[in-house]
């Protein structure tokens, strides 16, 4: 289970540092363009992981349970819900984008091309999230392969079609990094096409399904009640990061590139530790389901276990090439150097993170996505964005301001491990331990 999906975010990883290679050779600008667009593409992310969150919790139980009609008819709920989220981001990103990049404090000529790279990706969200919730349905339906064969396919449009654009070819001029933007969107588009194509012929586990409107209204109730505390999950972590950059800002164009290309690189490794959080999260959710209560335990601490060994083992090899990684991706020598600091920090935080996502993701599966909030508030907000600001104060170098990320997982990590030894997400499933 946990293979294939993080063998998807293994090419989306690679398909984003393609994308920083890509813009790195049009320079510092294009750089920061890409670096501001996926930040702020985690706003729109924040709000469909919540709702993604909620399908898989319940989708999984209804699977594990064996009521495969009723899993069936919450992804078509689902997917409703997602339509309308994709509308409604697209309209919001295309009115307040120069707001939010001013946040940044970039240099002008910076600001102007991460505003119409933002924009410009933008109007592709929307087939973005019905195919998250798509490929999360069929994940909980214990079908993590074929998420995976079109990941491959999307991922390989995105990379094709962004360079193409950006540097022209085949009788098209070259477009910069706007046409980056275009190329990234153009590439979710076609595949996304292309996979629901195939749900509507019905070749997927999960096949379309006509819900009444009483049904539908009970459905959409549990998504919310799931959902929204895990929207709001990953809103609080938004703004941390948001404020966390605009920390790293005051270091320079420099130090900012390196956290973005540095978080990219390094999702080689973390990669494995979502696949974990995915997986245990569909298990527990499935076994409770099930009405097993000691296998969905099991499911979290194994996948932890596990999780935490191969971070680790990835992180030492992050370790060891992390110069040649760097001077790889980016041409400019002093963000490569920022890159190599905040990867040797980064890669101290390879355990905590491990555990972080491999128990985070278990109590959501549990249904429990509330306790994560609370988490993200303590470890990312007050420990993380306060230990920095402090560090700024001081005058302190940017390794210091890296440096905070330790905190803050250790942190969640003490809050996770208390919440799942205690046994108190069972209860979140209407299961008594």
């Amino acid at each position: 289970m946990a293979a294939p999906s993080s063998a998807v975010f293994f090419m989306v990883t690679v398909a984003n540092l393609a994308t920083i290679k890509i813009a790195a050779g049009l320079g510092p600008d294009a750089l920061a363009a890409v670096t501001t667009g996926a930040r702020l593409y985690n706003i729109f992310n924040a709000v469909m992981i919540g709702l993604s969150a909620g399908t898989l919790a319940l989708v999984s139980r209804a699977w594990g349970a064996g009521d495969k009609h009723q899993a069936a008819s919450l992804l078509s709920t689902s997917l409703v819900v997602s339509l309308l989220i994709g509308m409604t981001m697209t309209a919001v990103m295309l009115l307040i984008t120069p707001a939010l990049v001013s946040i940044f404090g970039l240099p002008p000529s910076a600001t102007a091309a991460s505003v119409t790279y933002v924009r410009l990706f933008s109007l592709f969200l929307t087939p973005i999230a019905a195919y998250i919730i798509l490929a999360a349905s069929l994940r909980a339906a214990g079908d993590a392969r074929t998420p995976m064969f079109y990941a491959a396919i999307i991922n390989l449009l995105i990379v094709t079609l962004g360079y193409w654009l950006t540097y022209g070819g085949l009788g098209l001029p070259a477009f910069g990094v706007d046409g980056t933007a275009v190329g990234s969107g153009l590439g979710n588009l076609v595949g996304v096409m292309i996979a629901f194509f195939y749900w509507r012929k019905g070749r997927f586990r999960l096949t379309p399904q006509k819900t009444e409107a009483m049904q539908r209204k009970k459905q959409l109730a549990q998504l919310w009640k799931l959902g929204y505390p895990a929207a709001l999950e990953q809103g609080v972590m938004q703004v941390g990061f948001l404020a966390f950059l605009w920390v790293v800002a005051h270091y320079g164009t420099a130090a900012y590139a390196a956290y973005g290309t540095g978080v990219t690189l390094l999702s080689l490794s973390m990669v494995i530790g979502f696949g974990f959080s995915i997986a245990g999260s569909i298990l527990v959710g499935q076994q409770l389901g099930a009405g097993n209560i000691a296998a969905a335990q099991a499911a979290g601490w194994r996948a932890m276990r596990q999780s935490v060994i191969i971070l680790v083992a990835l992180a030492i090899v992050m370790v060891l090439f992390a110069n040649p990684l760097s001077l790889w991706l980016v041409n400019d020598k002093e963000v490569a150097h920022n890159t190599v600091l905040f990867i040797y920090v980064f890669c101290l935080a390879q355990p905590f993170i491990a555990i972080d996502m491999a128990l985070g993701g278990a109590l959501r599966g549990a249904g429990d996505t509330r306790f994560p909030l609370y988490a993200a508030i303590a470890g990312l907000i007050v420990v993380r964005f306060g230990l920095a600001f402090i560090f700024m104060w001081l005058e302190w170098s940017v390794v210091w301001i890296y440096g905070s990320v330790i905190g803050d997982y250790l942190v969640k990590n003490a809050l996770f491990i208390w919440r799942f030894k205690s046994g108190r997400w069972v209860k979140h499933h209407g299961l008594q331990q």
